[in-house]
């Protein structure tokens, strides 16, 4: 970590212990704090440094998120990053309460940069809508940054495929970055993947929908987490809605309390 940003989280956490009610009320440390550009040679120490006080400075964040971004459109630890056409980092606010995670990006991901943006993320908009968010006020992910495909060819439609076990643990470190940074107040799974992934390696996620859960990232603390169907499972099955809109209700319930 440079000296810099260490003397920024060293000066947050002093205050915070001294007075916990300071850095709110004080809005020119705040801007001070918020307003200087720091080196971030490595954004996993800084992403580590910053989670347990997310509040530093909203452009530390994003100064950190992208420093992480570029990390992965750089990336090469497995094949998926040889074949794709763009990573898929994620989108939302990176002070965001709730984050969604999906399995991994599909045709229309790969070829816009940005998840759920097919018909399943037209599916996801209505559904945050639909308790009053919205893709700008969340922040949305993936378990994977890159498009698993079937066929070694971007432009194949319908050739997608789950993420292998090698593939997710080459890109789940991004994904608990992310989470650090943000340190959301929920997590919410959707699809069984990112549920085997984040809960436990064999459940069913029709054995599991809507039970509150717990994640643990390797930094930060313990985060609820709300597993639910995919999107694209209610398009195959408008009946799975009811339970969907259920689990919306309770996450509603859940960012109120």
């Amino acid at each position: 970590m440079s000296g810099e940003l260490l003397d920024l989280v060293r000066e947050l956490r002093r205050r915070v212990v001294e007075d916990p009610d300071a850095f709110n009320a004080s809005a020119p440390a705040k801007a001070r704090l918020s307003s200087r550009r720091v080196e971030l040679p490595e954004a996993e120490t800084a992403s580590r440094a910053i989670s347990t006080h997310p509040g530093v400075s909203r452009d530390l964040k994003r100064q950190i998120f992208q420093k992480l971004a570029d990390e992965v459109a750089a990336c090469q630890k497995c094949p998926l990053g040889k074949h794709r056409l763009k990573a898929v980092f994620g989108v939302g606010s990176p002070d965001a309460q709730v984050m969604f995670i999906g399995e991994g990006p599909g045709y229309e991901e790969d070829h816009r940069g940005e998840p759920f943006v097919g018909k399943s993320g037209q599916l996801l908009d209505k559904i945050l809508e639909s308790i009053g968010l919205s893709r700008q006020t969340v922040y949305i992910a993936n378990i994977v940054k890159c498009h698993p495909m079937k066929e070694n060819d971007p432009e194949l439609r319908g050739n997608d495929r789950p993420p292998t076990p090698d593939e997710i643990a080459a890109c789940k470190p991004y994904l608990d970055r992310q989470i650090e940074v943000i340190a959301p107040k929920v997590i919410v799974t959707l699809g069984a993947t990112p549920a085997k992934v984040l809960v436990a390696p064999g459940v069913s996620i029709t054995a599991i929908r809507g039970q509150w859960r717990e994640y643990s990232p390797a930094a930060g603390k313990t985060i609820k987490l709300l597993p639910t169907y995919h999107p694209a499972a209610l398009l195959r099955n408008p009946d799975l809605k009811r339970d969907v809109w259920t689990d919306m209700k309770n996450l509603k319930k859940e960012l109120e309390s």
